[in-house]
């Protein structure tokens, strides 16, 4: 499954990249979120398609529920670890999911919330 919409960014992080990754799941644990270790990167997902195909976006319930995920990879550099993240929709197929609006701004709007989660817990 491609995404249609997605978010990048990369920051500096100031503990090692084992240090960071138990950081970050730590972090994502408290905040509510289940995230997957996947060795040299942490990944969430948040939302789903049910509510969103059942009720769509006209609804509170729908809008709240379109689906992300976000993967962090910790890279050791030479001058130290940097997190490189990498928000994206999971949309999967819907018929307007490029042209309606809602999609777009509730899926970068939810993507943009997970990136700043991840670079508050990772920058304390």
């Amino acid at each position: 499954m491609e995404s249609i919409y997605e978010l990048r960014e990369s920051f500096p992080v100031r503990t090692t990249a084992p240090e960071s990754i138990a950081v970050l799941m730590a972090g994502l644990k408290a905040a509510g979120y289940i995230p997957r270790n996947e060795g040299e990167s942490v990944s969430v997902r948040e939302g789903s398609n049910f509510p969103v195909r059942l009720w769509g976006t006209w609804l509170p319930w729908g809008r709240r529920s379109i689906p992300v995920g976000m993967t962090i990879t910790l890279n050791e550099t030479t001058t130290g670890t940097e997190a490189v993240v990498h928000a994206y929709d999971r949309l999967g197929w819907y018929l307007d999911a490029k042209t309606n609006q809602v999609f777009k701004e509730e899926s970068q709007r939810k993507m943009a919330v997970l990136i700043e989660l991840a670079r508050k817990i990772l920058s304390t």
